[in-house]
Order: structure tokens, then C-alpha cells, then sequence
């Protein structure tokens, strides 16, 4: 994984351990090794007094003395700081499953100081799992008949997301390569690297075809590889599907807080299954 450099060796070595071995993908990864440096710095600040001039210079030995209450601290600390419960359930087990892999997996460690924490239960989202029917016309409305170059290629996305039942980084992955619009099919590359094959209905080929059209006349000079770019040529982020993804439920009348990206794929497998389809495909 890149941008490792600030990490300690055995960080380094658990980070190679995730994606190498657990099969993880490098956000999540990138995720859970953030969590574990913010934890080291927390413990150089408060446990450690400073004792480092940065965290990445905290030895095996140093992380051997971290006890139960040094953990404790540490939450009441992203509480203290307005961490939401959500969050702080996450990186306690981010936090857990690194200090299994130092005691189980490499003998670092001679005990687990989070054995006796006990795991708190996440509270039930009360999101919407998915959008009705009429819901999902409302949304693929939106772009559909703009000429904006921004709007056709959003349109694209919308389609693909609801129609194809894609993940996130499923979708922000994928390039220009992957499609086979002669076949009305397309690779995608799933967890874990696994991959499997996605199908194109006549509306979201045309969604595709028409931003196909227009994106190298407009992102000129950027990523030849991706599928979809931003303004800059360069393959698009997280935050930038999201805002357009938000944006798209705007202007469909729905409030973007009830709904979110995964919305979408729960919607596409909700209308697969009442149609009789079989949802492990996607």
C-alpha cells in the first residue's frame, strides 16, 4: 500500500498482511491503519508522554505496556472529540483485530489488552434499505435528458449503479477496457480482487454510449484508462461520487441524509429479487 512511509515496521507488516493474505482492498486497509497510527499517536501524547518525536518510533516493547485502561482512555477520548458511537464500535474493533494479529498471528505480544472489552452492538440504522420503484424513475429522471457534459456522464453513473447493483469502488474502478458493449456486458472486479461479469440493459448502454461520446473531447490530456473522470482527466474519488450521487437525490425530491451510495445497490438487488432473479450474481 502506498503512503506508508510514516508507519512503523510491524504497521507496515500488518498493512501487507491485510491486503496480501486477508484478501482486504487497500481503502478499507488504508482505513484500519489509519485508525491503528491515530491510536499510536493518542498513546506517544498521553501514555507515552511524548517520549517520541513521532509515534512511528514506538517500539514492539512500547506497545506490550499498553494496558486496558490505556484503551478506555483512548475511547473516551473520540468521545470527547464528537466520534459517533458508529465510529467508535468501527475502530475498537480495527484496533482489536491488530493487537489479535500481534499476539496470535506474529508473537509480538505476551497478552490482548482489549480481550476484556466487551464488544458493544451497533445500532440499527433506520436508513431506507432501498428506494421504491417509483423512487428509482424519479432518480434515473434526473440526468437523463441534459446536455451537459457533467450530466451525461453522471447519468452514466446513476444507471450503472441502480441497474448494475455496483459497489462503490466497483464502480470507481472500472475502465474504459472492461466494457464489451458489443456483448452488452462488462468485467467487474469485485472484493477481493474476484471478478466477475456485469450485464447491460438497453437503457444503461445508452447512458454509457452517450458518455462515451463526449469524455475524451472533454477531459482532454487525462487518465486514457479509467472510465470515469473528473474535470481534471484524472479518475474520480469517493467524496466525488458521493456529492453527485447526493446532488442526483436533490434533485429527485429525496433527502440525501435517509440515502446513500449502497442505497442504490440494495435497490438493484430488491427489484432483481421481487422480479425472480437470482441476487447472488451481483
Amino acid at each position: 500500500m502506498k503512503e506508508n512511509n510514516n508507519l512503523p515496521e510491524y504497521l507496515k507488516d500488518y498493512s501487507g498482511y491485510l491486503i496480501g493474505i486477508k484478501n482486504l482492498s487497500e481503502v478499507y486497509v488504508k482505513n484500519i491503519i489509519s485508525t491503528v497510527k491515530q491510536f499510536l499517536d493518542f498513546v506517544n501524547m498521553h501514555i507515552l508522554k511524548n517520549k517520541y518525536a513521532d509515534s512511528k518510533d514506538i517500539t514492539i516493547n512500547d506497545i506490550r505496556t499498553i494496558t486496558n485502561s490505556n484503551i478506555y482512555s483512548y475511547l473516551f477520548y473520540l468521545a470527547e472529540n464528537h466520534y459517533k458511537a458508529s465510529s467508535r464500535i468501527t475502530k475498537t474493533e480495527f484496533l482489536r483485530n491488530f493487537f489479535d494479529y500481534l499476539f496470535r498471528i506474529k508473537h509480538n505480544i505476551f497478552q490482548e489488552p482489549l480481550k476484556k472489552i466487551k464488544r458493544e452492538k451497533k445500532q440499527v440504522s433506520n436508513l431506507p434499505n432501498y428506494l421504491s420503484l417509483e423512487e428509482s424513475k424519479k432518480l434515473l429522471s434526473v440526468y437523463a435528458t441534459s446536455s451537459k457534459l457533467k450530466d451525461i456522464r453522471n447519468n452514466a453513473i446513476i444507471y450503472l449503479f441502480l441497474n448494475c447493483g455496483l459497489r462503490h469502488n466497483e464502480l470507481r474502478s472500472l475502465n474504459i477496457s472492461d466494457l464489451n458493449l458489443n456483448n452488452n456486458t462488462f468485467i467487474i472486479n469485485g472484493k477481493g480482487n474476484k471478478e466477475r461479469t456485469g450485464y447491460l440493459n438497453d437503457s444503461t448502454k445508452s447512458a454509457l454510449m452517450e458518455y462515451l461520446k463526449v469524455r475524451d473531447k472533454f477531459f482532454i490530456g487525462g487518465n486514457s484508462v479509467a472510465l470515469f473522470l473528473n474535470e481534471n482527466g484524472c479518475r474520480m474519488s469517493r467524496c466525488s461520487i458521493n456529492r453527485l450521487v447526493d446532488k442526483a437525490y436533490i434533485k429527485a425530491g429525496l433527502d440525501p441524509s435517509n440515502y446513500g451510495v449502497h442505497t442504490l445497490r440494495h435497490t438493484c438487488a430488491t427489484i432483481l429479487y421481487k422480479s425472480g432473479i437470482d441476487i447472488k450474481v451481483i
